[in-house]
């Protein structure tokens, strides 16, 4: 079983436009902020990461957004990683509201890359390698 990675979030009226409905922008904030805090977690700072010459760019995403979210309402991201030897690192959110419905299902799509060079990274530092362990679960 994959490990979950959890972030709680409430629209606040940055959020949402003038009818109180969250900004679509804002899940993409979310979505990152919920990856960024997870590698903390796993032991991988993104600030140090991006010190040591790497990066995690993002290379495709798609959201499907099941029902919207409003000012005031608070949401649970739930965020699995697959990641495996590929260069590709999958990341799959979830995002649910306290009555347990899920709202919006994302998948956000990550390559390792080499900051100076831009190019992919495919054999990982042990650092990193061990990170990304803790991330998969």
């Amino acid at each position: 079983m994959k490990k979950i990675w959890k972030i709680e979030k409430l629209v606040l009226p940055q959020h949402s436009d003038h009818a109180g409905v969250m900004w679509h922008g804002t899940y993409f904030d979310w979505l990152e902020e919920g990856r960024i805090n997870a590698l903390s977690k796993a032991g991988l700072n993104y600030v140090d990461l991006t010190k040591n010459g790497f990066d995690l760019p993002l290379i495709d995403t798609s959201i499907k957004y099941i029902s919207p979210l409003f000012l005031g309402d608070t949401v649970t991201i739930e965020t699995i990683f697959e990641i495996s030897k590929s260069p590709k690192i999958k990341i799959h959110s979830k995002f649910i509201n306290k009555s347990k419905t899920i709202l919006t299902i994302a998948k956000v799509n990550l390559v390792l890359i080499n900051k100076k060079s831009f190019s992919i990274i495919r054999k990982r530092p042990d650092f990193i390698s061990k990170a990304f362990l803790k991330l998969n679960g």
